[in-house]
């Protein structure tokens, strides 16, 4: 598997996923064309052979030196497979090049695969996010600081 860059011709596949793995609060084909061309956004494409497996969207605000991962998809039938936390690493490496210090990301709550992976990578729960994504859907918001100068201090008295 590889992973590189997607771009424009990327789009029927890109589609494809959103589709599959978000259906109607999928990102619209316009969102996704303008996350493929702007310059303070890139999208990324998981590749075995020439088929497009999984693909993650973000952003990057250099004038705050963060990093947000507004989507991570992978196809139903290979999940399971190490192909999102690729993709996971990836994007911090593009948010490391560009002197990102904070990534940031929502999933939803009850998501316990992709939960555990971000936690595993060093994401920390900062908030739940009341009906992100529906009626009773609540999404956690995760955060991973890499500023040593912003990190939390637990202060415990005595």
């Amino acid at each position: 598997m590889i992973i590189r860059q997607a771009d424009e011709i990327d789009m029927p596949a890109l589609m494809s996923i959103e589709e599959e793995c978000f259906g109607a609060e999928r990102f619209s084909a316009e969102i996704v064309r303008a996350f493929v061309e702007r310059d303070d956004t890139f999208v990324l494409a998981a590749l075995e052979g020439q088929d497009i497996l999984g693909s993650a969207m973000c952003i990057v605000s250099e004038l705050m030196r963060e990093g947000k991962i507004a989507s991570i998809a992978v196809r139903k039938e290979v999940r399971r497979k190490g192909i999102g936390s690729k993709l996971l690493e990836e994007c911090e490496k593009g948010f490391r090049i560009q002197g990102a210090q904070k990534y940031s990301l929502e999933v939803e709550a009850t998501n316990e695969a992709a939960i555990a992976l971000y936690l595993g990578k060093g994401y920390e729960v900062k908030a739940t996010l009341q009906d992100f994504y529906g009626t009773a859907r609540n999404a956690y918001y995760m955060e991973k600081n890499l500023d040593p100068t912003k990190r939390e201090v637990k202060v415990h008295s005595a």
